[in-house]
């Protein structure tokens, strides 16, 4: 269905109702022999990685740096989550809510998520 606008009010009505991006993605993603998962789910991108070590190099190869990252992901309505071993570990982006420990830090904009990073470092059982 196409929507037209009769007058300039209709066309801002228009234009605050247009959806922001969704990601709709299921890869795995191979960086220097590390393997790790990208995963899109409407507005939220989940990056799996396997270890903190993997983290800690794709941050700091980034050819992005963190504010600018959120920034961009702010402005697309989109949110990225970073997730080790599947335990959440920090998020940038549209419902980021920063964290006091990233402004310290100068990571910018960043949601640290300390207890998916405890639950991260755990070693696994099985």
């Amino acid at each position: 269905m196409v929507a037209t606008a009769k007058t300039v009010g209709d066309l801002f009505d228009l234009i605050e109702r247009k959806p922001d991006l969704l990601v709709d993605a299921d890869l795995t993603v191979e960086r220097d022999g590390v393997a790790f998962t990208v995963r899109g789910y409407d507005d939220l991108v989940a990056v799996d990685l396997p270890s903190f070590g993997a983290a800690l190099d794709l941050w700091r190869d980034g050819s992005v740096e963190g504010t600018d990252a959120a920034a961009t992901l702010v402005a697309a309505g989109l949110t990225a989550e970073i997730r080790v071993r599947g335990a959440p570990v920090a998020r940038l982006g549209a419902d980021a809510v920063p964290s006091p420990l990233a402004k310290r830090l100068g990571l910018g904009p960043i949601q640290l998520f300390l207890d998916g990073a405890l639950l991260a470092l755990m070693p696994r059982r099985g």
